[in-house]
């Protein structure tokens, strides 16, 4: 299966999005959830760890790779210790051991959903057609008030069928499902777990 996860390395494209958004450089960081922290509620984490233990909360963004099929930046919040150190104590859906993280001293919380920011790895036009219509659905969250919005059935159900497209088994040297041209060995293939 194709999962979004952190990156191995910083490459020439996860430079160019980086640069995209601010003018920070990212960095590893590692992740040491606490006992109390809640899955993707890193912004209270941060601030409920600060009143325990000093420090101060980083905002930027978290870096994910989703195989050869798109980087995406993610708003997040991290840890800085008094001793300077970055430690993410937010756990993540993959269990992910550290994060590509990306300062931007220019963020604001202002507790509304901050969209996420893609670009993708291929020419492929499915993956352009997934990068928009999760845009879309970042641009229906930030103008819904609440934590709940609504999707129309349409682009719910066109959404889940990209994905199952990316996830459609193939064999080494088949065609990749994300319709980049290259076959899968040299595709998603080589980022599959």
């Amino acid at each position: 299966m194709i999962i979004e996860t952190t990156p191995s390395e910083i490459t020439p494209q996860i430079q160019d999005l980086c640069q995209s958004i601010c003018e920070s450089t990212p960095v590893f960081v590692p992740v040491y959830p606490t006992t109390e922290s809640i899955r993707n509620e890193c912004f209270s984490n941060v601030d409920v760890y600060i009143s325990k233990n000093g420090g101060q909360r980083i905002l930027g963004w978290t870096i994910w790779q989703k195989a050869n099929i798109l980087i995406e930046a993610e708003a997040h919040a991290v840890w800085e210790s008094p001793g300077g150190d970055m430690i993410d104590i937010t756990p993540h859906e993959n269990e992910e051991i550290s994060i590509l993280f990306l300062p931007d001293n220019k963020m604001i919380d202002t507790g509304e959903c901050i969209p996420n920011i893609r670009k993708a790895l291929s020419a492929s036009p499915l993956v352009a057609e997934f990068i928009e219509l999760y845009n879309e659905r970042d641009r229906i969250t930030v103008e819904t008030v609440g934590k709940v919005y609504e999707l129309s059935f349409e682009m719910y159900t066109r959404m889940r069928e990209i994905d199952d497209i990316f996830n459609r088994k193939v064999g080494r040297n088949d065609p990749c499902p994300c319709q980049s041209g290259l076959k899968y060995k040299k595709c998603c293939g080589r980022y599959e777990i």
